[in-house]
C-alpha cells in the first residue's frame, strides 16, 4: 500500500527542516547555486533597499552583499529555525527580520528599491499571488523593480501547461479534503502557475512591464518593472 503524503502547516514544514534546508533545496531546484547568484545581476544600479519575500536561510544573499555591501534588507519568512540560521551568517548586515507570514505583513508604501521572492510562491493560487502583488507593487519605489525567482509552468516543459496548473490546484483541493483540512492556514504543497498567468497577474496590479530575463528548465527569473 502507497504511503498517504500528509500535507504540512508551512512553518512546520521548514522548521524542521531548517539543518538540511540548504543542501537539500539546491539539488532539488533546476539550476542550483546559478539561480542564487545571477540574482543580483539584475538589480538596478541605484538599489539601497530591499524586501525579501521567504528569505528563509539567505541562499541569494552572497551574491547580493557582494554587489550592494550596505543593501538593507527587510527578510519576512515564516519559519523562526531558518531566520535564526540567516542571522548567524550575517551579523554584521543591515538586515531586519520578520518571522511571520508575508501574506500577512505590511510592506508599506513606496520604500523599496526591489522586491524580491526566491522559490516562495508556487504555494498560492491567483487569488492569494494577486493580492500579494498589489501589496508588493505599492511597496516599491518609482523605477524600483519585482524579482520572482520561482519554478514555474510554460511550453518549454509542457505540452500544455495550463492543464498541468490547473491539475496541481485540483490535487491539492483534493488533498485537503481527503486530509480533512479546513482551516485557512497555509500548508506546503507546490502548486506552480504557468509563465502567462504570472505575466498577467503581475500586469494586473499595476507594474508596467514583466520580462523572462533567466530560465534553467522549469526554473524562471521574471523582472516587473514600476
Amino acid at each position: 500500500m502507497n504511503e498517504i503524503e500528509l500535507l504540512e502547516e508551512m512553518s512546520v514544514f521548514f522548521n524542521n527542516r531548517a539543518l538540511i534546508y540548504n543542501e537539500k533545496h539546491i539539488e532539488h531546484i533546476c539550476g542550483g547555486m546559478e539561480s542564487k547568484h545571477i540574482i543580483a545581476s539584475f538589480f538596478p544600479s541605484h538599489t539601497q533597499t530591499m524586501i525579501d519575500l521567504g528569505i528563509g536561510t539567505g541562499l541569494e544573499l552572497e551574491a547580493i552583499f557582494k554587489r550592494f555591501s550596505q543593501i538593507e534588507i527587510t527578510g519576512v519568512d515564516i519559519s523562526e529555525n531558518m531566520l535564526k540560521l540567516l542571522q548567524e551568517k550575517y551579523p554584521d548586515k543591515k538586515i531586519k527580520l520578520k518571522c511571520e507570514s508575508y501574506l500577512d505583513y505590511d510592506f508599506g508604501n513606496c520604500l523599496y528599491d526591489v522586491g524580491l521572492s526566491v522559490m516562495t510562491l508556487h504555494h498560492y493560487n491567483h487569488k492569494t499571488k494577486t493580492e500579494l502583488y498589489r501589496k508588493l507593487y505599492n511597496s516599491i519605489k518609482h523605477n524600483g523593480v519585482y524579482i520572482e525567482c520561482d519554478y514555474m509552468l510554460s511550453e518549454h516543459e509542457y505540452e500544455n501547461p495550463q492543464e498541468k496548473e490547473d491539475l496541481g490546484f485540483l490535487e491539492f483541493e483534493r488533498m485537503k479534503k481527503e486530509q480533512g483540512i479546513s482551516d485557512n492556514k497555509e500548508y506546503h504543497y507546490d502548486t506552480p502557475c504557468t509563465v502567462s498567468n504570472q505575466n498577467k497577474m503581475l500586469l494586473e496590479v499595476g507594474f508596467t512591464s514583466v520580462k523572462e530575463v533567466w530560465r534553467y528548465k522549469n526554473t524562471v527569473i521574471l523582472i516587473a518593472e514600476k
